[in-house]
């Protein structure tokens, strides 16, 4: 029997082309008003102690956490290499979406959509 087939987050480090050092973590929230739709630069995990992996997106100047439910999506993602090579040439984007919970919270979730022409020819700059 081949147990490797168990393990749910294996992928290969991604080297995304945009520098992340001084960016800081944001949530959807605290970009909300100013945009509903960003692109990305790449997308990673963080391990936090109470809600363990933790999906984020590299924005253009920030860090963005992802919700939660949006972890085996992203981790779906990392392992398709045509999606990686996409997402390296600038032509993921996310929407954002807001609404009220069950409980009458304002929550957020993503969406993904492919980012426009005009956007992909502002490329960030390479690290290379």
């Amino acid at each position: 029997m081949n147990f490797t087939k168990f393990n749910k987050n294996q992928f290969e480090k991604i080297e995304w082309n945009k520098k992340t050092d001084g960016f800081s973590f944001k949530k959807i929230k605290d970009i909300y008003d100013e945009t509903n739709v960003v692109q990305v630069f790449g997308f990673f995990f963080t391990k936090s102690e109470n809600y363990g992996l933790q999906p984020n997106a590299i924005l253009n100047d920030c860090i963005l956490n992802l919700p939660t439910h949006q972890k085996e999506t992203i981790s779906e993602l990392l392992k398709n290499k045509e999606a990686v090579e996409a997402i390296k040439r600038g032509e993921c984007s996310l929407k954002f979406r807001q609404y009220k919970s069950k409980y009458n919270n304002i929550c957020y979730d993503i969406e993904f959509i492919n980012t426009s022409k005009e956007e992909t020819a502002e490329k960030q700059e390479s690290i290379f």
